[in-house]
């Protein structure tokens, strides 16, 4: 198809026969004595004809013969009338665009989506099940925020979640947590700096044009942008709690809780995991480090774990002293303290992990008699959880080898500071949600299953690949 271009005076005009196989774009001969002043300023298709129906119009700026008043008139009034459409269309680019989505409800299932499945704990069957695609819900609306929250009632006229749950469970607030899209599909269809300079290559480089096109979509795997989706907790009483797996460490960090068993909580209260990287301040004497564990005990019951012998002896010697004011913050050794919080029984009690930089140590949660910290509660498993310290960091993973524990451990999306100390709980913190994810909302498991998002960074090359990279010439 050809267009039609607004035609200035003083132009030449050099006539060449149609070629359609060509798909030049012409622009229709127009007499300078005939110049438009109805024209407007969007293209119109040229309609293809003869010769004299399509030119292709050559400007030359070095002709400049008089123009009388008719012309001159002309002239200033297009001139004018291109300055007001010139600013109309600045105006309609400085407007905020609404974001189009294609709102199709049919699953497509050879693009990228998450498939969320909704089922009670220790059951097997399915209660609903929601597709996220193209940054939504199939049957809702397009959102930044996809919402999780109790099912409405059939009183309730405006129904704000997304993915809903049983709305008998009181435990289940109407907004109880969020899914955020921003980072979603849509970003990760973005043209960035990596992937415009991967695809300038194929024009520069002769040889990068030879690559066979499954390595070429390998590549792209690695330097596209991964969709992200992130949740959090929308500040509920109950709280949103991410499933910690046994083959899979995760990182502890400050003032995170966690779930074992139906209602036993811990929360860490202090940690240090790297040795300290000023060399040049000095560190006090190591001797008092005792002395402060000496006062954790003496003042709080603090249960002392991962001590040898010989530190053992020093503790108890350090128990005998006077109390003093030195922190276990203070010294440059790694340590975990955690406090427990067991609501049938209305106990709560107190453990400190010691540990030595580049030394792995390992310390069991659980119900049996070998475990380092006891839960004599049925709910807990014999050996629910394991705390690590491995590579100077702290780590967390459920039940022990090949078995998990049979009620899980769970790492709750919001911080034990903020829970306690605040009078209205905020948002939590963003979580990444990643394959195979699933987290707990009361007796609810939400799951998140990744169907065909590529290729991920740590998967190798396979055959095939190899075999096209050898026939590279």
């Amino acid at each position: 198809m050809s267009y039609q271009l607004q035609p200035k005076p003083l132009q030449l005009y050099y006539y060449l026969p149609y070629i359609p196989q060509l798909a030049i774009p012409m622009v229709p001969q127009y007499p300078i004595c005939n110049f438009p002043q109805q024209m407007s300023s969007i293209y119109y298709p040229a309609v293809p004809g003869t010769s004299q129906d399509n030119c292709i119009v050559i400007e030359d700026d070095n002709l400049q013969p008089p123009l009388n008043q008719i012309h001159s008139m002309m002239i200033q009034s297009y001139t004018n009338r291109e300055s007001i459409v010139l600013q109309d269309q600045v105006m309609q680019q400085e407007q905020p665009v609404e974001k189009i989505t294609p709102q199709t409800n049919n699953l497509n299932e050879n693009d990228p989506h998450i498939r969320i499945t909704v089922y009670k704990q220790h059951s097997s069957q399915t209660d609903s099940e929601f597709i996220l695609q193209n940054d939504r819900i199939l049957g809702s609306q397009y959102k930044k925020e996809i919402i999780i929250g109790r099912k409405r009632q059939q009183e309730d006229k405006q129904d704000t979640c997304d993915i809903y749950l049983p709305h008998g469970d009181k435990n289940v607030e109407k907004v109880h947590c969020k899914i955020l899209t921003d980072k979603g599909f849509t970003f990760s269809n973005t043209l960035t700096q990596p992937l415009i300079l991967f695809f300038s290559l194929f024009r520069n480089n002769p040889h990068a044009s030879k690559l066979p096109f499954q390595v070429i979509k390998h590549i792209y795997s690695f330097i596209k942008n991964k969709p992200q989706f992130y949740i959090s907790d929308n500040g509920t009483k109950s709280g949103t709690f991410m499933k910690i797996k046994k083959d899979k460490l995760r990182s502890i960090e400050q003032d995170n809780s966690y779930l074992i068993g139906a209602d036993t909580y811990f929360h860490v209260l202090e940690l240090k995991s790297k040795p300290k990287q000023n060399k040049s301040k000095k560190v006090k004497d190591q001797n008092y480090f005792y002395n402060a564990l000496a006062k954790e005990y003496t003042r709080k019951g603090a249960k002392i774990h991962g001590l040898t012998l010989e530190e053992t002896e020093m503790l108890n010697f350090a128990k005998q002293k006077k109390r003093t004011s030195q922190k276990l913050s203070e010294y440059d050794r790694p340590y975990l303290k955690i406090t427990f919080d067991i609501q049938a029984t209305h106990q709560t009690s107190t453990h400190i992990f010691v540990a030595n930089y580049n030394q792995e140590s390992v310390y069991k949660i659980g119900r049996s008699q070998e475990c380092d910290v006891l839960v004599n509660i049925n709910t807990v498993s014999r050996r629910q959880a394991q705390i690590i310290y491995k590579n100077n960091e702290w780590f967390i993973h459920d039940g022990e080898g090949l078995r998990e524990s049979a009620n899980g451990t769970w790492q709750s999306l919001q911080s034990f500071t903020h829970k306690n100390h605040e009078k209205k709980c905020q948002q939590s913190r963003l979580q990444l949600i990643e394959d195979q994810m699933e987290i707990k909302i009361s007796e609810n498991i939400v799951k998140f299953d990744f169907v065909n998002f590529g290729t991920t960074k740590k998967r190798k090359l396979n055959k095939v690949l190899i075999q096209d990279l050898l026939n590279l010439q």
